[in-house]
């Protein structure tokens, strides 16, 4: 197991030290000097993450179209743009590293 979590450092240091993540956190520490702007942008991050993992579907139309205008909104605000499109670089290559590791393990995992 030694082994295992020195390489799990070593990939997270990795990760630290690309570009992506020096481009999110420069744009995080942006958006950080308007602490409004960062809690509403907080807000609505947490809000889209909620309606994305919603069971009950009987408001989830009306509550998309209220994300979707508030996102179109915060959009429009560069420094709100920038971090949102940073974040999504991170999430992505996040999800690369993941179903690399996934993909490279032998393990009967079922599609889904």
């Amino acid at each position: 197991m030694d082994g295992i979590n020195r390489n799990i450092h070593m990939l997270i240091q990795s990760v630290k030290k690309s570009s992506v993540y020096k481009e999110y956190r420069l744009q995080e520490g942006i958006l950080n000097q308007n602490p409004e702007l960062a809690e509403r942008v907080r807000q609505f991050r947490a809000d889209n993450f909620r309606l994305q993992n919603e069971e009950d579907r009987s408001n989830m139309f009306h509550l998309a179209e209220v994300l979707s205008r508030e996102s179109e909104e915060l959009r429009r605000i560069p420094q709100v743009n920038a971090y949102l499109d940073a974040e999504l670089a991170l999430c992505r290559m996040m999800q690369r590293i993941c179903r690399t590791l996934t993909e490279g393990i032998e393990m009967d995992i079922p599609p889904l």
